[in-house]
């Protein structure tokens, strides 16, 4: 077997040969563009496509032809579009307008972590308005308002004896048959009741601090913001902002903001550190409460 060969197994190692260096060009390649019509026939990984095994003597040059096999495959998966992209680029924009109609359910332990979050205006039922949350949790009106895991009008979890036109903002019981008195139940608020600061505008990696956020307490004796994905705003010598919530580190800042009590609207840069062409996030009051700098 000439030098530098490497063998390929493929029909679930039912079959094999070996490529001579010669033959890698021909052999070694992606046999067909990926695309989202085929996705059930995708590799899972570039080892699930191929199985590359070197002999002993040319381990250096088959790892190589591993290392390019590998990146075709991968370049071919990051062009195609993967499943559930339609149904996340068809969320709705993070703008006032559409968020007027909006509710934040919070809760204690014991409280199912399915029915926490923010949730939207979705449309209609029992002529009053129903509303969704990024988990599929919905809050409908069933002769009184009820909130279910799922999107499932015939059952419920949660409860307030209301007819209202609007789902009350409150504490909500569990439903008898769900748990006991004893049970915890969530609290209900108006989402532009309690959201302040609203961030867009930021892609890669740092998007998580995209979002509205709230007021959650006090760091370094100024008001502390956190979203719904747990990116926070804070102020450390100036006003920063972070994807996770860790005051030790920060991806965007306010220049000139060390004398501003809130958090000032408008662009802020990013960290040089995390790259110089990163864009920057944009910061805006939203809701009715909430004295933000100009």
């Amino acid at each position: 077997m000439p030098a530098g060969s490497v063998k390929v197994t493929y029909a679930n190692g039912g079959m094999a040969k070996w490529i001579t260096p010669e033959a890698f060009p021909e052999e070694l390649r992606a046999q067909r563009w990926w695309s989202g019509e085929c996705t059930d026939e995708r590799p899972r990984s570039a080892s699930a496509a191929f199985d590359l095994k070197t002999s002993s003597s040319s381990l250096g040059h088959g790892f190589l032809c591993m290392s390019l096999v590998m990146n075709l495959v991968r370049g071919r998966e990051a062009q195609a579009p993967t499943l559930g992209s339609k149904e996340r680029s068809a969320q709705p924009a993070d703008s006032d307008s559409d968020d007027l109609d909006a509710y934040i359910v919070s809760g204690a332990a014991g409280v199912n972590g399915s029915v926490i979050g923010r949730y939207r205006r979705i449309g209609e039922h029992n002529d009053r308005p129903k509303y969704r949350n990024a988990y599929g949790a919905i809050i409908y009106f069933d002769e009184h308002w009820k909130m279910n895991v799922r999107d499932d009008t015939l059952h419920w979890c949660y409860e307030v004896q209301e007819q209202g036109a609007q789902p009350p903002a409150r504490a909500w019981t569990a439903y008898p048959f769900y748990g006991d008195s004893s049970s915890p139940g969530p609290t209900v608020v108006r989402a532009a009741d309690v959201e302040v600061l609203a961030v867009s505008g930021v892609t890669g990696p740092g998007r998580a601090v995209n979002g509205r956020y709230v007021d959650v307490g006090i760091c370094n004796g100024r008001p502390k913001y956190k979203n719904s994905s747990g990116a926070i705003i804070f102020f450390d010598g100036s006003w920063k902002m972070n994807d996770q919530d860790d005051t030790l580190a920060w991806r965007y800042a306010a220049k000139d903001s060390a004398a501003h009590h809130q958090p000032p609207v408008g662009a802020w840069a990013a960290h040089r550190f995390h790259g110089c062409d990163q864009l920057a996030a944009h910061v805006r009051a939203c809701g009715v409460q909430g004295s933000v700098a100009k």
